[in-house]
């Protein structure tokens, strides 16, 4: 059977799943611990070292999480999740490249400067942040990595990262204004992508972000009553959630809260 390699809380590996979970295919989930990731067995199937990963029934591997939410969604039976009008297509296609390229490297600032930072310690642990960040292959996010770790809420990265979640609601706040999902009438992988940044919100006690948004927080209730969502959560690991909820301390809640309503 073909399998959906992930580690649930990686943001990736979770948009993947939740198109997955909304599509009903007969893909088995597999759960990974961190330390598989550097392994030569699972670099042969994913050279970066990242989730999610796909391998299809014949053992073939695919990478990208946005490649394997559409090869999920074509390859598949079950409900369409991209619209067959190419022009509202092309509009999905945008909302998977904004969220790989802008939103999830804000995301990622935001998080490293809080429970990644978390993790290492007062003062850092310099051998465990090396060990991290030599695992990483992408220059770009390493940088970005260490210095958001190192400076915290001071970091430029985090700065930036939230003017770009900032719009990123309002993007969705307007794009909403014509419908109950981002693109079409029906929810798509547009929305898909999108619920692991609404979820980490949610994790990280920032729904407020939302609070003069009425749509995205319409939306965002559509999208947490959905049984797929709701299985998301069930599978959570709750005392990594409950360390994830505890970095994001009062003072960088209502510094990151500020930034975005």
């Amino acid at each position: 059977m073909a399998e959906l390699l992930v580690m649930h809380h990686a943001t990736c590996a979770r948009k993947a799943l939740f198109t997955l979970f909304e599509k009903g295919a007969p893909v088995e989930r597999r759960e990974l611990q961190r330390d598989f990731l550097r392994t030569p067995e699972y670099r042969s199937l994913n050279p970066d070292g990242v989730v999610p990963t796909f391998v299809d029934d014949s053992g073939r591997p695919l990478v990208e999480s946005s490649l394997i939410m559409r090869y999920l969604d074509e390859a598949y039976d079950g409900p369409a999740l991209q619209p067959a009008d190419p022009w509202e297509r092309i509009k999905v296609d945008l909302w998977l490249k904004r969220v790989d390229e802008k939103y999830f490297p804000a995301l990622g600032a935001i998080t490293a400067a809080t429970f990644i930072r978390s993790m290492f310690g007062d003062p850092l642990d310099e051998a465990r942040l090396a060990v991290m960040l030599d695992a990483m292959v992408n220059h770009n996010d390493r940088v970005m990595r260490e210095n958001c770790v190192r400076e915290g809420l001071a970091s430029p990265f985090v700065a930036a990262g939230l003017r770009q979640l900032r719009k990123m609601l309002d993007d969705a706040e307007a794009a909403l204004e014509d419908g109950d999902w981002l693109v079409g009438d029906a929810i798509s992988l547009a929305d898909c992508a999108m619920l692991p940044i609404m979820l980490r919100f949610a994790e990280f006690r920032l729904d407020a972000a939302w609070s003069k948004r009425p749509r995205v927080a319409a939306w965002w209730a559509r999208l947490e009553s959905r049984p797929s969502t709701k299985r998301m959560i069930d599978l959570a690991d709750r005392p990594l959630l409950e360390e994830v909820i505890a970095a994001m301390n009062e003072e960088a809640r209502r510094y990151y809260l500020d930034a975005l309503i």
